[in-house]
Parts: C-alpha cells; structure tokens; sequence
C-alpha cells in the first residue's frame, strides 16, 4: 500500500512569519516535511514535483493579491486531494465566501489564537471540511455588477460605463454600491485590493454561475437585479 504523503508546502510574504509558523508546524503530531516557497508564480511547479498534502498561505499587507484567486481555482482544478489553508486579514469576507465553493480551500483571519490556528492546521492535515464562518460573502454577484467594477478598476468614468453598458449613470452608481455592500468593502485599502482581483472574481463567478446552474437548475435573480434592469 502507497504510503500516504504528508508534506507541508508553507508560502509566506513575510520571512518572519514564515518561520513562526514553520516552528508550529514542526510541533504538530504528524511526520511532515515543510517545504517554503517565496514566490505565487512557483507555486503550482512545486506542487507538481512535491504533491504536499497541505498548502498554507500567509497574505500580508505588502503583498499584491494580483493573482491570488486564480491561483485558488487553478489549485482546486489541478490538485483536488490537496488542502489548503489561507492566512490573512485582506478581503477576508471575499475570501470566506470563495471557500464555499472551492471545497479544499479554509479561510483563517491572520489574527487568530494559537489554539484556532493549531486546530485549523489539524483538520486541514485530516481533511476534513473547512468551517465556512458566517462572515463569509456571497461571491455569485449578477455579471453586470462585477462588470462596473471592473470598469471603474480600469479607470473609466460613470458616464462611460453607462454609455459602453447602456445604463443610466445612476444605475451604474447603483450597481456599484450593491456589489461592494454584497462583498462587504469597507475602506480604501479594501477597495484596492478587490480591485487587484476583480478580473479574476468575474471569470471566477463566471465558471461558479455555470456550475451552479447545471446543479440546481436556472439561477435566481434577486429582485433589486431585475429592478435595475427595468
């Protein structure tokens, strides 16, 4: 019988931290090997080579989250037995609610005890179900929505999102506020950083709207969606 593999795959923009928690990792009552890598871009390789039984990420303020869902998607698609576990306190309701639907990916605010991280760490290394905490947003936004976001990210004004989408400025402006309340963006800083990942949130969106309507039938359109379309 194949003996089953319990190495630990650790990504950490912050070197510190990094070896905070290799130290912690080292005390849990598994055999595993902590292999570190510094760079988003190498991840996927060394998944490759290595096939680790547990990803754990640790997102800091310094740290670009260009790239960070996609990586997530691309991760669950090409390694489904692998588990993995995100630290951070950036976008961390968006983050909550994308677990929901990439069902080895456990969310954990940068913040959290010792006990809360040593018992997340343990139910990752036993694979079971991560706890989807009820902070967590619904990231199955309606495409217009995430479409004036992304517009608004590439710098265009109201009036030219309304003119390329045939809407009225005010139900552009609309659109806008029901996203970010739905994402719950807060501040500048979370503005910033959704707008790094909101071209990969709509293609995200995009393949979990197929998904769910293949599952459960045609999707339900709220009814401020259809409101703003009349």
């Amino acid at each position: 019988m194949k003996k089953r593999n319990e190495d630990i795959l650790l990504f950490s923009s912050d070197k510190l931290a990094a070896l905070g928690l290799e130290s912690l990792l080292t005390s849990l009552p598994v055999a595993s090997k902590i292999h570190q890598v510094w760079s988003l871009s190498t991840i996927i390789a060394q998944c490759e080579t290595l096939r680790p039984r547990l990803l754990v990420c640790i997102f800091h303020e310094n740290m670009p989250l260009a790239g960070t869902l996609k990586l997530f998607y691309g991760l669950q698609q090409q390694f489904p037995d692998m588990q993995i576990l995100v630290l951070t306190q950036r976008l961390l309701p968006l983050m909550h609610g994308l677990s929901r639907y990439l069902p080895t990916l456990s969310v954990l605010d940068l913040k959290s005890s010792r006990q809360k991280l040593i018992r997340s760490l343990k139910a990752c290394m036993n694979r079971q179900s991560p706890v989807h905490l009820v902070e967590g947003v619904d990231v199955l936004l309606p495409d217009r929505q995430l479409r004036v976001l992304l517009m608004i990210a590439w710098g265009y004004s109201t009036e030219h999102i309304g003119t390329c989408l045939g809407l009225s400025h005010k139900t552009v402006n609309a659109h806008k506020l029901i996203a970010l309340s739905r994402l719950q963006i807060k501040s500048k800083n979370d503005m910033v950083d959704l707008f790094m990942v909101i071209d990969e949130l709509r293609m995200l969106t995009s393949w979990l709207h197929m998904q769910h309507s293949d599952n459960a039938g045609e999707a339900i359109v709220p009814l401020e969606d259809v409101l703003l379309e009349a």
